[in-house]
């Protein structure tokens, strides 16, 4: 009751004198940045155990210096093998935006890896991003080991039963075959520009209106903790791409129910997909990976990348904020 009171005083004191002004604003910084976004994996994004791969971030100039070649990106705190500092490769004015990247390693341990990243100027001086150049910004990683990996789609690809409302189709197929072909990608390159280090699908569906390609896959028996991820997104350049992806699974009994599915366009962004199978844990499920054309298949190139089961034996750790 007391608190309450106090608080009350408090606001009527705000009403009866309004004359006290407000809290001045921070005066505008020379160095600092705003964190726009992660342009390549991002947090939470898995690499293979040891995998060479590029980290890029888009970052805004908010403060009244010129950013120079002398300034640079440089690690925080926390494990990131492979990168810990990289110079601007241009200067950036205030208000102007920059994608900065570098050549990381992925650790060598499974599970989530974290690190935490500021600027520095010419002069050395560190500074940060948000209000007052006062937060580091954060990257993370989930290192898959290869004994956590229960089902590769791509290693199985083989043994799959592919087809297209024409016919039953091989893998690999031919490429330009109306019917639809799928293909195994060493080195997909994505739809924003960038190559993933681990094999993928390349889904062409049947050349017609609404036309499809799928794979059924052998039987799998799914324990609580699977996840099944995958890199969704059309090939780089297939600017006519428009396809919905799907994820059905066929259980013992025959039935065909849907599990995921995902629209895409050639937009340049990729989507990492990681989804949950607890709710089919104990049972024997036969996979169905499908790519649906939206209207014409004319352009519709859809790449599933690195599609695989990871078995963690518990839900993913969350990625920071």
């Amino acid at each position: 009751m007391f608190r309450q009171r106090f608080l009350a005083s408090i606001l009527t004191v705000g009403l009866l004198f309004p004359q006290f002004p407000p809290r001045a604003a921070a005066a505008t910084l020379c160095d600092v940045a705003k964190f726009i976004a992660d342009v390549t994996y991002p947090p939470g994004a898995s690499v293979p155990a040891g995998a060479a791969f590029v980290k890029t971030w888009r970052l805004q100039n908010i403060g009244t210096c010129t950013w120079t070649t002398g300034y640079s990106l440089r690690l925080y705190m926390g494990e990131w093998i492979g990168g810990s500092i990289v110079y601007l490769s241009r200067s950036v004015a205030p208000g102007e935006m920059v994608d900065i990247s570098m050549n990381m390693v992925a650790p060598m341990t499974g599970g989530l890896h974290e690190a935490s990243w500021l600027l520095s100027n010419a002069s050395g001086a560190r500074f940060q991003v948000g209000p007052g150049a006062s937060m580091p910004f954060y990257s993370s990683i989930f290192v898959v080991e290869s004994n956590m990996v229960a089902f590769d789609f791509v290693a199985n690809a083989p043994y799959a039963q592919w087809k297209s409302g024409a016919s039953a189709l091989p893998f690999p197929g031919t490429s330009g075959d109306s019917r639809g072909y799928a293909l195994k990608m060493d080195y997909p390159h994505l739809e924003d520009g960038s190559y993933d280090p681990q094999p993928g699908l390349l889904t062409v569906p049947q050349n017609k209106f609404d036309g499809y390609i799928q794979a059924t896959y052998p039987e799998f028996l799914v324990q609580q903790g699977d996840r099944l991820q995958t890199v969704v997104n059309c090939e780089y350049g297939a600017t006519g791409c428009y396809v919905t992806f799907r994820v059905d699974y066929m259980t013992s009994s025959g039935v065909v129910n849907t599990l995921w599915k995902f629209k895409e366009a050639h937009e340049g962004r990729v989507y990492r997909a990681n989804i949950d199978l607890s709710s089919l844990a104990g049972q024997n499920v036969r996979f169905i990976l499908m790519v649906l054309a939206t209207g014409s298949a004319s352009g519709d190139r859809a790449l599933w990348g690195a599609p695989r089961i990871l078995r963690l034996g518990g839900a993913t750790p969350a990625p920071r904020p």
